[in-house]
């Protein structure tokens, strides 16, 4: 049995490595954290600290020392290291290394964050001239749907040169167990276009209603993972492919599966516009989803247990707001107190529903992620389903939510509770903490995973920043408490520094809100007042016009004069339009006034300078 103990390997590298290690923004050291499963820290310049368990340790170590290896040439990878159980080792043919490489190997960096794993081009064994070997560190999961990745695309370049052997002999290019394997099956033509679906949306819904890597090499169907899972994807994938022809297939008594009555005014509704928004709710719960048995009224889900009933509640979401009262009436509410995966259901008023939905469902979508309960309103009845500890977390959350809404202070106890860290706040520092309409809270809340307010306890003590969330997390990882609690103490110690500073509250100090994601926070002055004063500093349009223009002159020229339209011979010649319009009729001179002052004002036109520039602007 492994030992679980957790215990501090140092390691001695230069500066160079150092640097290199960390990568740019941490980005190495982060993944060297993710797949390793250790905590690294650099103690100093020379000196990296690894934190866990003897065998992540030991990998941690190992990793390190390959990932400083490529900083200055090739990588030699040791058999004993290549036939590890946490390295897979994929040949690749010299014409296509580049390809699979990448522009500054951003390919690879992006299947390594894809898949949670560590890859390199490395001498393994004797060197071949016509391929290079591909190496991948990291879990059995991660490892296989990096290496189906690179099948793939190598098969775009070079056709039939992995899919060849799979088709004549069933290779599948990795060692299977009593449950672990690989099923294949042939695509071709439409059928193939049809399962990977518009971008691959099809493939990877398949995935995951499954659980089940599968990845499309050049019209062969690899499908990795257990027996069950296995045979859940090829089931999916034939249903998808037989209703192309309009065969319906029999999906009762099967446990991955979930039927739900929809209402027939309610199906347009449910599906959308070319389904999108079945396939949105399919894309954000990892299911599969389609109307099923002849009876048009069917809804089927398939997918684990806790998507399918994610899915099922947001569907009936939806039928109740076209149709109310069709899933909530004679509905009661309900506490469950069993520990196994179940539902329970808890009444709210208008007013509490619209606070605990949030914008767009905000609110909701944050307890559901800190509690990790699946939360859906359905009417003005709250669904949470999940384990009981999740249901309670869920419901404490609410109560928590809504004596906020009342304006009352939260005050809690947290003795026993294992789900709600802690942290102080100095005096005046709560405002700067919360932000404008609590807008660093919220922030917070986003980036951790987690639902945060300030409040007190009944242990007694000031006010506090309450960090609510199942996941304990890591301060070396971007999620859960730990990071939200990293967070509120940046956020402290930032105005700690600004009042030593002599700030005011008005203006925040422009600090990092996170360093590591260089999100500056700036203010500089409103663009409109310094437009507003550079135009309040002209007197007028006319005084920035300039003197050489034209009709500026005649203008002054008139002026000096001491003359006035209404004296001259030209005005006294053409009263003003407010003059009995009978006498002007009479005379015949209406018609020869409107004519004369026409010809003048289009001669004016014709004869006048450009528009200055600066005068368009302001027109």
């Amino acid at each position: 049995m492994p030992d679980a103990r957790e215990d501090v390997t140092t390691v001695n590298i230069s500066k160079e490595d150092a640097a290199f290690l960390i990568g740019k923004g941490g980005r190495t050291k982060r993944k060297l954290i993710r797949v390793s499963g250790c905590d690294l820290d650099l103690v100093n310049e020379t000196t990296l600290a690894i934190t866990g368990t003897r065998q992540k340790r030991q990998r941690a170590v190992k990793y390190v020392k390959f990932v400083t290896a490529q900083r200055v040439g090739t990588v030699k990878v040791d058999e004993d290291d290549a036939e590890g159980e946490d390295c897979t080792v994929l040949p690749v043919p010299q014409e296509a290394v580049g390809f699979v490489t990448g522009k500054h190997g951003n390919f690879l960096r992006t299947l390594e964050d894809e898949h949670n794993v560590i890859m390199f081009f490395a001498e393994v064994g004797d060197k071949n001239e016509e391929f290079e070997h591909l190496v991948i560190f990291g879990d059995r999961r991660g490892r296989r749907g990096a290496q189906l990745t690179v099948m793939s695309v190598v098969e775009t370049k070079l056709p039939e040169y992995y899919t060849a052997a799979s088709l004549e002999s069933g290779e599948t290019y990795e060692e299977s167990d009593d449950d672990w394997g690989t099923s294949l099956m042939e695509l071709k033509g439409p059928d193939l276009a049809y399962a990977v679906g518009k971008k691959g949306a099809t493939r990877k819904k398949v995935r995951a209603a499954s659980n089940c890597i599968i990845q499309y090499v050049n019209g062969v169907a690899f499908m990795s993972g257990t027996k069950r899972e296995r045979q859940n994807a090829q089931d999916y994938i034939k249903w998808l492919l037989s209703r192309q022809d309009g065969q319906i297939a029999t999906y009762r008594d099967r446990d991955d599966c979930t039927l739900v009555s929809i209402p027939n005014e309610c199906i347009g509704y449910v599906t959308g516009n070319n389904r999108e928004t079945l396939s949105a709710v399919e894309e954000m719960y990892g299911t599969l989803m389609f109307f099923v048995g002849g009876d048009s009224e069917k809804l089927a889900i398939f997918g684990p247990a806790r998507s399918r009933r994610a899915a099922e509640l947001s569907v009936m979401s939806s039928v109740e707001r076209k149709r109310p009262g069709h899933f909530t009436d004679g509905v009661t509410e309900k506490e469950g107190k069993n520990a196994h995966f179940d539902t329970d259901r808890l009444f709210l008023q208008d007013d509490e529903m619209s606070y605990a939905l949030g914008k767009e469902g905000a609110t909701r979508k944050k307890i559901a992620t800190a509690s990790h309960a699946v939360l859906m309103y359905v009417g003005n009845i709250a669904f949470i389903a999940g384990t009981f500890d999740e249901r309670q977390r869920c419901r404490d959350y609410i109560s928590f939510l809504l004596k906020q809404r009342m304006g009352r202070e939260v005050v809690i106890d947290v003795k026993g509770r294992d789900d709600v860290t802690e942290v102080e706040l100095p005096d005046g520092c709560a405002g700067w903490v919360a932000g404008s309409r609590g807008s660093e809270l919220r922030r917070m809340e986003e980036e951790s995973g987690t639902f945060c307010f300030i409040g007190r306890t009944v242990s007694g003590g000031g006010e506090k920043v309450l960090i609510c969330g199942h996941e304990d997390g890591s301060k070396y990882i971007d999620s859960g408490r730990k990071l939200a609690a990293k967070l509120t103490q940046e956020l402290i110690d930032q105005k700690l520094s600004h009042d030593e500073k002599g700030g005011n509250d008005k203006w925040r100090k422009q600090d990092s809100w996170n360093t590591d994601r260089e999100r500056k926070r700036s203010w500089s002055p409103s663009r409109k007042t310094d437009r507003s004063e550079k135009w309040q500093s002209q007197s007028s349009w006319s005084s920035s016009w300039p003197s050489s223009w034209p009709e500026k002159k005649a203008d002054d020229a008139w002026k000096k004069e001491g003359k006035t339209w209404e004296s001259s011979d030209r005005g006294r010649q053409w009263p003003s339009r407010d003059q009995d319009s009978s006498k002007w009729q009479s005379s015949g001179q209406s018609s020869g006034w409107k004519r004369s002052r026409d010809d003048v004002v289009d001669s004016r036109e014709t004869n006048r300078s450009p528009t200055p520039p600066w005068r368009k602007k302001h027109r």
